[in-house]
Formats: C-alpha cells, sequence, structure tokens
C-alpha cells in the first residue's frame, strides 16, 4: 500500500481564473467554428448546447471583469441612478396632471376634438378682384390743351370683406359645442 502525499497545487489569481477561462472559451469557440454544420436534429442541438456553453463562459468571464468597480462608485451610480428615476416619474406624473387639467378646462372642447367629426364644407371667400384702372392722362386733341401730369393717380382695388360670424356659429353647432339655434 502506498501512501500519496498531496501534491500542492498552485492558487490561480482570479485575474488568471478569467484568463484560463477565456482561453478555454475561446479554443471552444474556434472548434465550434470548424465544425461542419448539422444536419440532422441530434448535430443541431449538440451545436447549439456547446455554443450556449461558450456563450455562458464569456458572460461570465465580462461580469468577472465587470465585477472589480469600487463599491463606493457602484453606490455612488445606484444613487444617481435612482434620483434619475425619480425626477422621471415626477415629471411623468407632473405632464399626466398637466394634460388631465387640460381635458377638465376644454370641456365639450376636447370631447369634440375626440370625435371624428365631418367638418363642414368650407365657405371659400371670391377672390378680390382689383377695380381696372384708367389711365387718367387726358386724351390730347386739337381743341384741348396737353396737360402731362408726373404721376398720374392711381385707383386702389376694390376689396370685398365676408362676414364668417353664421359659418362659425353652424360649425359650432355642426360641432355639438353649442345647442342648435331655437
Amino acid at each position: 500500500m502506498s501512501s500519496h502525499a498531496p501534491t500542492a497545487q498552485p492558487q490561480l489569481t482570479p485575474e488568471e481564473r478569467r484568463n484560463h477561462l477565456r482561453a478555454f472559451a475561446d479554443r471552444m469557440l474556434l472548434k465550434l467554428a470548424a465544425m461542419d454544420d448539422p444536419e440532422d436534429l441530434p448535430g443541431v442541438e449538440r451545436a447549439v448546447r456547446a455554443a450556449s456553453v461558450v456563450e455562458r463562459l464569456y458572460s461570465r468571464c465580462d461580469r468577472a471583469e465587470r465585477g472589480n468597480d469600487d463599491p463606493r462608485k457602484l453606490r455612488a451610480d445606484r444613487a444617481r441612478n435612482e434620483s434619475e428615476a425619480i425626477r422621471a416619474q415626477v415629471s411623468l406624473a407632473d405632464t399626466l396632471k398637466w394634460g388631465e387639467e387640460r381635458r377638465r378646462n376644454l370641456g365639450p372642447w376636447w370631447d369634440a376634438a375626440g370625435e371624428k367629426a365631418a367638418a363642414p364644407a368650407a365657405v371659400i371667400p371670391p377672390a378680390a378682384k382689383p377695380v381696372e384702372t384708367h389711365d387718367t392722362t387726358e386724351i390730347e386733341t386739337e381743341t384741348a390743351p396737353k396737360t402731362e401730369t408726373a404721376n398720374p393717380p392711381k385707383v386702389a382695388p376694390e376689396v370685398t370683406y365676408l362676414d364668417y360670424t353664421d359659418a362659425i356659429a353652424a360649425w359650432r353647432v355642426e360641432l355639438g359645442l353649442d345647442p342648435p339655434p331655437p
């Protein structure tokens, strides 16, 4: 009977373990890439399992590398994120409150805007026609003396104004904002 003396295994630092794990994942990934595409369902299952193991190894290494952050920095980041989240919630609450107040203040206008009422036919005013301007210089005749004017007077174009009061009242009744006239 022989007794084996336990041999001392060198302790690896966390960084060395991560390096070995990442090297192992790299070799696995290279072997997976070199394999032929699976042609049957069991081959596909094996390839998916191997790929998920490689992915887990890489994510574990990445997580371990990120985990070396200073705990005070992590607490400060967490506090900053929480304060930003609270500010966002307050802003959203204010926006919702403002929107509700606005809806309440608009009353029937808000309700009418929500409905898809057919817009009444638009009243198109006739185009304002300018009055023809006539040359005011006098026509030369043998009996009339010739007069020249430096700036002949111009006649302003005629403008017509339309009263839309009745059309607006009809639209308000059609949209349900006012009661119909008696």
